[in-house]
């Protein structure tokens, strides 16, 4: 079997392959319909939007109807996840009190599918490690199947932002989001094996990169590029494999923007005159955005205008004001920054709760590796969370619906690496 060449000690995919498919054999006829489900997914994101988000938000209503059935819940007691239902209860009273409430508190109440679809990953279908590397190799499945339609598409529609097999703009955040944990595990298997799991690691991550530049994201691609070369001294690094592997990947970065000059200046010239902190001028939208969330959030500090209220307020702002803020307000759909977003929309205080949130999910998945060091996915978890809410940098809405299915099916997965919230739940019983 062809997983036995990529098999080594500390990640036996052949092994876990059989023994996960055991494991989920042994389950109640519900659970393993829900597990086998679970494991479609990142074949059911390569479809679209529609089907994606059906797909979570189903697993997160069950979770919650399965917690009520049995009355446990326990694993509710993290940090991580009483910050993000604070966040939730907070925006809907900022709704509430938001100038069209009706639309900010639809925006904001539906947004508690993604926490939730994290707490059920985590505690509930992906509890034991086989079957997490059962699923690490269906979105190893998907990613191919998206480099494939992506490679297919630059080579019969060549353009300077991908489009297949969705029909807009996003093909980049399947790349960098959906498969930014099997990614992870790759670079850091590359820079640790010098061996044939080594080596295939290392040219499928190299595939995926290069396709990622392919999509014309530049966002996106700095997710995956910066989180590679995190993950890559994240787990047991060997220099000269580490060395050899940037060498490789800058090469082929190079070979691409050469043969492709559109994209070169795309992500160079382009980029650097957009960059928000950079250019602060009326020519640069990007810091546009930011700049209304800012004056949003300085004229509703506390409890800001509603979730995704910024939409339909930012309009009607006084662009002279403040005065110390340089350029011009960008009134598109959102700030383009979770941070701001939160600010804007939430006040200071869900900022707040959204900060202590966000760290606290790093915190969590980064204690995976002091359970689990020897494997590569605990021991790059915390790359995932760090690279999807590092502040310095363009997001999507922190309440839209194709980012966030993106993100969170990441934040869900490098959370399932840490379950010490069994144990604490344990010691508090005792």
């Amino acid at each position: 079997m062809i997983l036995k060449y990529i098999s080594f000690k500390e990640l036996n995919y052949a092994k876990s392959w059989q023994d996960g498919w055991n494991k989920i054999n042994k389950l109640s006829n519900f659970d393993k319909f829900i597990t086998i489900f679970w494991l479609l997914g990142p074949l059911i994101y390569l479809i679209e939007r529609d089907p994606a988000d059906v797909w979570l938000t189903s697993l997160s209503l069950l979770f919650i109807i399965r917690c009520f059935i049995k009355n446990n819940w326990s694993w509710a007691s993290q940090l991580w996840f009483k910050s993000a239902l604070a966040l939730w209860i907070f925006g809907l009273f900022s709704s509430i009190t938001s100038e069209d409430p009706l639309f900010t508190f639809q925006q904001g109440f539906v947004w508690i599918r993604f926490p939730l679809y994290a707490a059920a990953t985590q505690v509930w279908i992906a509890k034991d490690r086989d079957i997490r590397i059962v699923m690490l190799l269906s979105i190893f499945f998907g990613m191919l199947i998206m480099s494939a339609i992506l490679i297919t598409e630059t080579i019969y529609e060549p353009k300077p932002r991908l489009t297949w097999p969705y029909g807009d703009l996003v093909p980049g955040g399947y790349i960098a989001k959906v498969s930014l944990p099997l990614f992870c595990v790759l670079i850091a298997i590359a820079v640790n094996q010098k061996s044939r799991a080594g080596i295939i690691s290392g040219l499928v991550g190299l595939l995926s990169i290069a396709v990622s530049v392919l999509t014309g994201e530049r966002t996106n691609f700095l997710i995956r590029a910066c989180g590679g070369i995190v993950a890559s001294i994240a787990w047991k690094p060997k220099l000269v494999m580490f060395s050899i592997l940037i060498f490789i990947e800058t090469f082929a970065v190079l070979v691409v923007f050469f043969s492709r000059p559109d994209l070169s200046r795309s992500f160079v010239n382009n980029f650097i005159n957009h960059i928000p902190l950079a250019n602060t001028t009326d020519q640069n939208p990007y810091w546009g955005a930011w700049r209304g969330g800012l004056q949003q959030g300085l004229v509703t500090p506390l409890k800001g205008v509603g979730p995704s209220g910024t939409r339909k307020t930012c309009a009607t702002l006084d662009t002279n004001l403040p005065e110390w803020l340089p350029g011009k307000n960008y009134c598109g759909n959102h700030p383009h920054n979770f941070y701001i977003q939160l600010f804007a929309e939430t006040g200071i205080v869900g900022l707040i709760i959204g900060c202590i949130m966000f760290g606290s999910i790093i915190f969590t998945c980064y204690k995976a590796r002091s359970q689990n060091f020897n494997c590569p996915m605990a021991a790059t978890a915390f790359v995932v969370p760090l690279a999807l809410f590092f502040p310095i940098q363009q997001f999507g809405s922190f309440y839209g619906q194709w980012g966030n299915l993106f993100t969170w099916f990441a934040i869900a997965f490098a959370l399932s690496q840490s379950q010490e919230w069994i144990n604490c739940i344990k010691n508090f019983e005792k």
